[in-house]
């Protein structure tokens, strides 16, 4: 584990995990608003025990990174990601981001160009979260700023209720709903404007201008991020391939470890072919 100082004196914390022998792709974990890196424990392991190095690290504001950041915009975020790959010095990583983390790893992709060897969007809020011109999918702007409203009035109980009826759609158990709102409640208050930003967020043309192999994962009875806007950015992408999870929520690496894990092993096995 590590931290790297990205703005001034303030710091983000990481985990870099050896691969096996035979020298496996790597792969980067970004989770998703005001969650942290554990909850990518499970995957950790699928992708160790199948010869991969695995890079997952906590976003500003988030898990055991510094809570007090000036800037937690998803160009920030993004930032990040990309002086993260920089400093460990990766060769070629893929990049996979769950919800919000699929913005930051599109912004990440695109900073890092040619150097990034996939990615990955886990029911991604990406290309949009909302909806616009030419875009007619996930709510409004207003449904976002409403959002950021009722967290910061009542933080606990809204994170409380997200994770225990809102993320998924499988049953998953009272534990790992726990956990997951454990985990939620690490993060600080500043974590809030980064889920504001996807009120206008737009990657359409940054996505666009993406080559390097994709895959997008995306549950079929997600409430968080619909559905439309991943088979949306499959289509925009322009070597991506999707996979649906008809069952599944807002958290199929949860809800379906299984095929999900399957799925991403076979995407990686081809992206190192």
């Amino acid at each position: 584990m590590g931290r790297l100082s990205v703005e001034g004196d303030r710091q983000v914390y990481f985990e870099h995990y050896a691969g096996g022998p035979g020298g496996q792709q790597t792969v980067v974990l970004s989770h998703g608003w005001g969650m942290g890196c554990r909850v990518w424990d499970n995957t950790v392991a699928r992708l160790v025990d199948a010869g991969h190095s695995v890079v997952t690290y906590d976003h500003r504001c988030c898990g055991q990174s510094d809570k007090d950041f000036a800037d937690v915009s998803i160009d920030a975020l993004g930032a990040d990601l990309a002086a993260l790959c920089q400093h460990l010095a990766l060769d070629r990583p893929v990049l996979n981001g769950w919800s919000l983390g699929g913005a930051v790893v599109v912004d990440a992709a695109t900073r890092l160009g040619a150097a990034v060897g996939g990615l990955v969007l886990t029911g991604g809020a990406t290309p949009r979260y909302t909806q616009g011109e030419g875009f007619g999918h996930g709510g409004q702007a207003e449904d976002v700023a409403a959002t950021v409203a009722a967290l910061r009035a009542d933080r606990v109980n809204f994170l409380k209720s997200l994770y225990f009826d809102g993320v998924f759609a499988k049953e998953v158990g009272e534990d790992v709903k726990g956990w997951c709102w454990r985990i939620a409640l690490q993060a600080s208050s500043g974590a809030d404007a980064s889920l504001g930003a996807l009120a206008q967020l737009d990657q359409r043309s940054a996505m666009a201008e993406l080559s390097c192999p994709a895959l997008v994962a995306i549950g079929g009875q997600d409430g968080v991020v619909v559905p439309e806007i991943g088979r949306y950015a499959a289509g925009c992408l322009s070597n991506a391939d999707l996979v649906e999870f008809e069952d599944c929520g807002h958290a199929i690496f949860l809800e379906d470890p299984d095929r999900y894990h399957g799925a991403l092993l076979d995407f990686l096995a081809g992206v190192s072919s």
